[in-house]
């Protein structure tokens, strides 16, 4: 076992050679811990609860990969015939050794051998099991002792992390069945967008950055985006798919989300003017403004 696959097992808090099932536990639980949503009051901690959650995904993902390539997860590093079971028993803590006095250690029993200085030398394997045990009880110190509220993190996000970590794996095989593409449009909420397209770069107030690109947020939903080729969001032009929205006419003061429900995606979108065909929609403070209709592509609008 390379030494990027302990460090996923360190930064996961678990040991080599855990079942999958222990693994997806371990992930879920982290995640709830260092969830950003947790931190809106204090930017610092709230950064590095951001950085936390992209290490921890990146953990769990290539031990996945891993998973899904071999059937099973990368395991206890071979060592060598002579080996004991003391020398590579994960749990097992280095033994410890009463000091002698140091007047009897000048001063040896006549007769007797001058006393031996035996040094303890740590292996790999007990420093990497030290460590772990620190980091199970810095997360024990997070999760207990500081001061956050654990109803403070939305249903949906929670879900959605539920649903990431219980990924479509079968255990008796090791191909995964193909997970169809999710993207957000006008109206998802914070935690669709969060589960779709990951961990933003950079929050500020209702903005959400990814790289270059942005998310405006109003009241919890998306209100529009600003998309870079550099960093292309998952969005699509196309109404919500639980949308109980008046589905006959859009009007003057309509909001996007209404107009995407009633006449559909356009055929080119600028922002504050939609093209349909030879037909037109004009926005402001994305509301309907106006249209240009003509007759060979008509508009389902109420006059």
């Amino acid at each position: 076992m390379n030494e990027r696959y302990a460090n996923h097992y360190r930064v996961l808090g678990i040991r080599p050679g855990t079942s999958w099932k222990e693994l997806r536990k371990a992930y879920k639980s982290l995640v709830n811990i260092w969830h950003p949503d947790r931190f809106q009051q204090n930017i610092e901690q709230r950064k590095l609860a951001e950085e936390k959650t992209k290490e921890i995904t990146q953990s769990y993902k290539e031990l996945a990969e891993y998973y899904k390539k071999f059937g099973e997860l990368p395991g206890l590093p071979k060592v060598a015939e002579t080996s004991t079971a003391e020398d590579i028993a994960p749990q097992d803590v280095p033994e410890t050794h009463p000091v002698p006095d140091v007047q009897e250690a000048q001063t040896p029993a006549a007769g007797s051998a001058p006393p031996q200085r035996h040094e303890k030398r740590w292996s790999k394997l007990e420093a990497r099991t030290m460590a772990v045990t620190a980091l199970a009880g810095f997360v024990y110190f997070v999760w207990q002792i500081l001061p956050w509220d654990r109803s403070d993190i939305p249903p949906q996000a929670k879900k959605q992390a539920e649903q990431a970590a219980d990924a479509p794996i079968d255990e008796n095989s090791n191909r995964r069945e193909p997970v169809p593409e999710k993207y957000f449009t006008y109206g998802s909420s914070l935690g669709e967008v969060y589960a779709i397209q990951g961990v933003p770069t950079k929050t500020e107030h209702d903005i959400w950055y990814y790289g270059k690109s942005k998310v405006y947020f109003a009241k919890g939903k998306v209100l529009r985006w600003e998309d870079s080729p550099d960093n292309p969001l998952r969005v699509i032009l196309a109404a919500a798919e639980n949308d109980k929205l008046n589905t006959m006419f859009f009007s003057e003061g309509s909001s996007k989300e209404k107009v995407l429900a009633v006449q559909g995606a356009p055929d080119r979108d600028a922002e504050s003017v939609w093209d349909y065909g030879a037909s037109r929609v004009y926005f402001e403070n994305n509301r309907v403004k106006g249209w240009d209709e003509s007759p060979f592509n008509p508009l389902r609008v109420r006059r």
